[in-house]
């Protein structure tokens, strides 16, 4: 038995979500509730506590086990809570690897180190005569209620040289332990220092509320720089983090909505006004990890920087930022924009990038302070991106622009605004563009197609000269027939996390050609998996991608517990040629060469091609077969005593059947072809 299973085994579905749903009720065999990540007025929240189940058949249309509920509620990943349930259920977590276990320990260290430190900070603001200066600033000049400052945990570093190093020496805590923390910093004399002195010190904190690092806000005009971050370290990464995360979390699931901001005081602002889903990017452009934390809860994303020149210059630069990151991960992919401005990106996120523009002269911090009730009515008129892009790019346009002038604000502003898959939106904003530049739109519509021409020949394309094609039995590559389905697709994830993309393709091509059939045909997720084992292997894979690791296993080796990684490289030398394959006498070969023989071996062995196609046919069989579950439990679970359903889940029931008849069709397409091409 698995450690995931274990802890299913042990723990009680009901009872756990019990806790986080107090009106959870006994309805017939099954237990009901008001869906708690959606707003509804009829119970549509099912339990099975016999197969161990959730399901929300409202507004979400989403399920799982205890284990996703867990992540789902609590925003955690998959290691987060599995240690939590784990704990709940007196389950011994296995670590990898003593070294492993050590560095863990040290993290934890340094995590309550900085807790500590916050926690000194704060009481030293809060009751030091010598903080009157900082009390002051805060709660007169910004406005800052002390519950507030309580929640935040505000605090003042004292302008000494060794008040941090002094305390923290005392009790016990080594140098090394403090430099690597950010506390002290070392001079060119070897003398040790603190790094904040007669500074704001606002904890900057982690998505479970721990703290990481500091945001140090200068109190007198002449100290430089006005804030001074905490160096990076093991942990803190100021492009992986954002600031009030740990407390907008629950607000911006509820809302679907997350509002980016510059500053600190411009969250602590927004919060202290009652706007929860208030986040900041601490001074730089997002970046592609703080997006996929965002896409996690929400759908629209709103910036809100400044107003003036350099803050439109930031929002710009930004929004440029977010379009390679978006791409980064699939080189020839670009950001997309459809019908509702939803930026989307090789079928992995689909978002509403919206830009909030406060008057002139005012940030968020400001505005809020001034005109509190105003702030929610002005970020539901926040623009649509392709609007704000439109206005920001030709705001400089003398209104007797030569042509000349006018076509090179068109040639920077429409590759942003064509990159859609919807030739209404494409031509929309085009004739936006058109009507700003005074050019024709069908010279602007020639020129965007000449500039993704030239995009594409720009675009460096691998060249593989595909080897004749041979057999599995004449090359003696393993056969991969009897591996189940949702086994091998992980399998071929292992080795080629970028396929997904290529599935994910397929099946917005396909929601495209059956608009009634969009909500079938979504991006592959960890629902398409039935066993939680495969779930929690399809997240790593996602994580791994979303932190840039070219190699899943890397990324499971050192994230997973030892359980998991074990697994993932059984599944992964399944696939293997059978003289590659090991026993478990042999030396352990290394990630790198695991994964690069293998690639070779799929190249040499077969087309490419080929391998793709079926890939993509039992991944989208993955899709058929939760779309048919779904359909039954559906019936299983709202149904009558006499096996009667409303008409509303009639409907529902034969939207099902379609998107079932729609897959079964391009199965059989894809295979008959790949039949075909064998031939």
């Amino acid at each position: 038995m698995s450690v995931v299973d274990d802890i299913k085994a042990r723990l009680d579905i009901v009872s756990v979500i019990s806790h986080y749903v107090p009106s959870l009720k006994k309805t017939g065999r099954n237990y009901k509730a008001l869906c708690p990540f959606h707003a509804e007025k009829t119970p549509s929240f099912v339990v099975d506590p016999t197969r161990q189940i959730w399901r929300c058949f409202g507004g979400c249309n989403e399920g799982g086990d205890i284990f996703s509920f867990i992540m789902k509620i609590e925003g955690y990943d998959f290691r987060e809570a599995l240690r939590v349930l784990a704990e709940q259920a007196g389950v011994q977590l296995e670590e990898q690897t003593p070294e492993s276990k050590a560095y863990r320990d040290h993290l934890e260290q340094l995590q309550l180190l900085l807790d500590e430190a916050a926690q000194l900070y704060h009481e030293y603001l809060c009751n030091a005569a010598e903080a009157e200066t900082a009390r002051q600033y805060v709660m007169q000049k910004r406005g800052l209620l002390p519950e507030t400052i309580e929640q935040f945990q505000i605090g003042y570093a004292p302008n000494s040289w060794s008040f941090v190093l002094d305390h923290f020496r005392t009790l016990g805590y080594s140098l090394s332990d403090l430099s690597e923390a950010g506390l002290i910093s070392e001079n060119e004399q070897g003398r040790y220092y603190d790094r904040f002195r007669h500074r704001l010190m606002i904890p900057i904190r982690n998505a479970r509320g721990h703290t990481i690092g500091f945001g140090a806000r200068a109190l007198d005009s002449d100290q430089n720089p006005k804030y001074l971050n905490s160096p990076q370290g093991p942990l803190f990464d100021k492009s992986k983090n954002l600031f009030g995360f740990d407390l907008a979390r629950r607000a911006i699931r509820e809302t679907e909505t997350a509002v980016i901001v510059e500053g600190y005081l411009d969250v602590i602002q927004a919060h202290q006004a009652g706007y929860h889903n208030v986040v900041a990017q601490m001074g730089t452009a997002l970046t592609e990890t703080q997006v996929q934390l965002l896409a996690k809860y929400a759908n629209r994303l709103i910036l809100a920087l400044d107003t003036d020149a350099a803050g439109q210059q930031a929002t710009m630069r930004g929004l440029s930022v977010m379009q390679e990151s978006l791409t980064g991960a699939f080189s020839q992919v670009v950001p997309l924009f459809d019908a509702k401005n939803m930026m989307r990106t090789g079928g992995r996120l689909s978002l509403d990038i919206r830009v909030l523009r406060l008057p002139e002269g005012k940030d968020p911090d400001d505005f809020i302070r001034a005109h509190p009730e105003l702030w929610a009515e002005q970020v539901e008129q926040a623009q649509p991106l392709a609007q704000y892009v439109i206005d920001i790019g030709t705001q400089d346009l003398p209104s007797n622009a030569t042509i000349q002038e006018r076509e090179n604000v068109a040639r920077q502003l429409l590759p942003l605004l064509v990159a859609t898959e919807n030739d209404l939106t494409k031509r929309y904003n085009v004739q936006l563009l058109a009507t700003r530049l005074r050019i024709p739109e069908a010279d602007l519509l020639s020129l965007a197609s000449a500039l993704q021409q030239h995009q594409q020949r720009g675009t460096s394309i691998k060249t593989i000269v595909k080897p004749k094609k041979t057999t599995p039995a004449n090359n003696g590559h393993s056969s991969t027939s009897g591996i189940g389905t949702e086994r091998y697709v992980i399998a071929r994830l292992l080795e080629h996390p970028d396929w997904l993309f290529v599935v994910n393709r397929k099946l917005r091509e396909l929601a495209q050609e059956h608009e009634g059939l969009r909500e079938f045909l979504t991006p592959i997720h960890t629902q398409d998996f039935s066993q939680e084992v495969y779930r929690v292997l399809y997240r790593l894979i996602e994580a791994a991608s979303y932190a840039g690791e070219s190699s899943p296993m890397n990324y499971i080796y050192s994230e997973a517990p030892y359980e998991i990684s074990s697994l993932a490289e059984t599944i992964l030398q399944e696939t293997q040629p059978q003289g590659f394959r090991k026993s478990s006498s042999t030396v352990h070969w290394s990630t790198a060469e695991m994964v690069s023989i293998l690639r070779a071996q799929d190249s040499s062995l077969y087309d490419e091609s080929e391998i793709l196609r079926d890939f993509v046919i039992r991944t989208l069989t993955l899709r058929l077969e939760r779309i048919k579950n779904e359909r039954n439990d559906r019936y299983f679970f709202l149904s009558t005593d006499y096996g009667i359903l409303s008409n509303e889940d009639m409907a529902l029931v034969s939207l099902y059947t379609q998107a079932q008849k729609l897959l079964e069709q391009t199965i059989r397409n894809l295979t008959q072809r790949q039949d075909n091409q064998r031939l």
